[in-house]
């Protein structure tokens, strides 16, 4: 019996290491097993190819500085906490609908006596600029942005955001998370004017586990972790050698590729958007319709369950996601519940910021992309998918303009 073919599409989630990465990492552990803090010749090889890593991976945002990470959540930990820490207690600024990542550094910056701001979001899921202008003020310590979001794929107004926080709060530290971006579009660190940005080895086919923080030259940053005092003093421990030369190896594809890449993702969401309207003509494409990332396709399917249609489709062979994987699972699952006022919101904070209700957030999918999705895979996700929406639509109630569903 042949084994059904599998079709995987939540690159947003996570990415399959490059095979070259693979590689380059199984090298490194034999190659350069040496302690890279160590003076001896063992220690030597390890130490060339964590800095070669390290300036590749600089160069590739313009930054001046750059500190390895086990993820984009340290990274963002490390830029927004870790400037707030640096700073007299004041303000932090984020929006609503942010990666769980940032929304939980409100916790570590209290410590430092900072207060999180958490502002409002348009219905795309990005921060206005005009409600940045009313957040900002003297009192402003860090601003932290999404470029690129995990979820609804909305590239926000970086430009116009940043050069705001530079008019009116000019001390402030600006972090971005580049975490669903790096790789996937063209960024420069100085031609944004920004202090820090996050980035994770997992969203660009390299090593899960691993991560950087860039810095620019002037940036403010107090270390979160000492112990060792490696990494520029920023992040105390051994370094993953094999980590940052596998990241550097899928950096080093991705921006070979980069503009292929982003033109064939951006094709194969049109093509299955298309095909699932043919179905479904109420179905609506989330995020901003020119502002977004190439490679997701966030949708709204009305009279759709999204987790019943992800089950169905997945015994078909076919993988997406119906929200940010770091919404699910581990252990915040197998803990009980708090009972709560049933106030009509939905448990994804991405959704209720732009205003969706429960019964809205379930219609949800979320189907992405990357380089090796072919077009054939496309194409049978589409029948996969628009045949199961047929299924599900043709044993759906139907809705009646007064008094109970009827069939």
């Amino acid at each position: 019996m042949t084994e059904r073919r599998r079709i995987y599409l939540d690159n947003a989630a996570t990415t399959r290491p490059l095979p070259a990465v693979v590689d380059a990492m199984a090298d490194t552990q034999l190659d350069c097993f040496g302690n890279p803090s160590s003076s001896h010749a063992f220690g030597a090889p390890a130490k060339k190819a964590l800095e070669d890593a390290r300036d590749f991976l600089r160069g590739t945002l313009g930054a001046a500085r750059l500190v390895f990470t086990s993820g984009g959540s340290e990274a963002d930990y490390l830029g927004i906490v870790g400037s707030a820490a640096a700073r007299s207690p004041g303000r932090v600024l984020m929006a609503a609908s942010d990666h769980p990542a940032l929304l939980a550094t409100a916790q570590l910056s209290s410590r430092y006596r900072h207060h999180t701001a958490v502002l409002p979001v348009t219905p795309h899921g990005d921060l206005a600029p005009e409600t940045l202008f009313d957040a900002l003020g003297s009192d402003v310590r860090t601003v932290a942005l999404m470029y690129g979001h995990n979820e609804l794929g909305t590239l926000c107004r970086l430009h116009e955001l940043v050069e705001l926080v530079r008019r009116t709060a000019p001390a402030a530290h600006v972090h971005v998370d580049l975490v669903q971006t790096y790789g996937k579009l063209p960024f420069d660190m100085d031609d944004y004017d920004v202090d820090s940005v996050a980035v994770s080895g997992h969203k660009f086919h390299g090593p899960r586990g691993a991560g950087f923080l860039a810095l620019a030259n002037d940036a403010e940053v107090a270390p979160l972790q000492l112990a060792g005092g490696q990494e520029g003093g920023l992040r105390g421990g051994t370094e993953n050698v094999a980590a940052a030369v596998g990241m550097a190896v899928a950096a080093e594809h991705m921006f070979t590729y980069q503009r292929s890449t982003a033109e064939h993702t951006a094709a194969l969401a049109e093509r299955i958007y298309d095909a699932v309207l043919d179905v479904l003509p109420s179905a609506e494409r989330l995020g901003h319709p020119e502002r977004r990332l190439p490679h997701i396709l966030s949708l709204r399917l009305p009279e759709i369950v999204g987790q019943t249609l992800l089950e169905r489709c997945d015994a078909q062979g076919l993988a997406f996601s119906t929200g940010s994987a770091c919404h699910a699972g581990g252990d915040a699952e197998r803990k009980p519940k708090k009972p709560r006022k049933d106030d009509g919101k939905p448990d994804n904070h991405v959704l209720a910021a732009i205003g969706f209700d429960r019964r809205a957030a379930r219609e949800v999918v979320r189907l992405s992309f990357s380089g090796e999705t072919t077009v054939e895979d496309a194409d049978d996700a589409a029948d996969i998918l628009c045949a199961e929406l047929e299924r599900l639509l043709a044993a759906a109630p139907r809705r009646t303009t007064g008094g109970a569903p009827t069939r």
